[in-house]
């Protein structure tokens, strides 16, 4: 979202899973996220005010609740790619 020196960037395996739930939510929706707003917006936005797209109505149940823990305002609180993995191999049948 936001360009520059990409040392001036902590890249954590937490960001990482935020980036994951914004995959699943631009395939789910089949949109790009934040496209009505400029970057430093969007970015002023995440981390400031919690903004989230709007998950759509008819999204299953299990990718709804997978995308809100990525996004979790607590970075710590998200879950890791292990855990991310064993929800979809669980949920492969539905």
């Amino acid at each position: 979202i936001i360009a520059g020196d990409p040392e001036s960037v902590t890249e954590t395996w937490m960001s990482n899973v935020y980036s994951f739930g914004m995959v699943i939510w631009e395939m789910v929706s089949g949109e790009a996220a934040y496209t009505a707003y400029s970057p430093v917006q969007a970015a002023v936005g995440i981390a400031a005010c919690g903004l989230r797209p709007e998950i759509p109505k008819d999204c299953p149940q299990i990718l709804k609740s997978l995308m809100t823990k990525c996004w979790n305002n607590t970075p710590s609180k998200r879950p890791e790619f292990s855990e991310i993995i064993a929800i979809l191999l669980r949920n492969n049948n539905n």
